[in-house]
């Protein structure tokens, strides 16, 4: 029993150290309510893509109140006031499935340790 608390202590820590090292490396951000992405960061650009609330994406540049993203598709610009900057969609960096797991959430996917 303390052999596998142990090794899913050990594991929880390498997976927040993974995590940890991936999104320092890049700025993502949640769309907080579907948008369009514009072609530059103007009002009156061509819109070129458009966003939906929920989707993750990476942040490549800033201009004033306007933030260039990296998403499938035809990159492009969205007002920053759509976009949530917390690590984790709805501020829930635990997310639990209700059977007894604890989730970790990363770049590329999530871990969960327990039942």
């Amino acid at each position: 029993m303390i052999n596998r608390i142990v090794t899913a202590a050990t594991v929880a820590v390498f997976a927040l150290a993974a995590t940890a090292g991936a999104a320092s490396a890049a700025q993502y951000a949640w769309v907080d309510q579907n948008a369009k992405v514009k072609a530059k960061p103007f009002n009156v650009a061509a819109t070129v893509n458009t966003v939906f609330e929920g989707q993750k994406v990476k942040i490549i540049a800033e201009n004033g109140n306007w933030v260039k993203i990296k998403i499938p598709g035809m990159d492009g610009w969205v007002k920053s006031g759509v976009l949530d900057y917390a690590p984790f969609p709805n501020n829930n960096p635990w997310p639990n499935n209700g059977n007894g797991q604890v989730c970790f959430n990363g770049q590329y996917g999530y871990i969960c340790i327990g039942n």
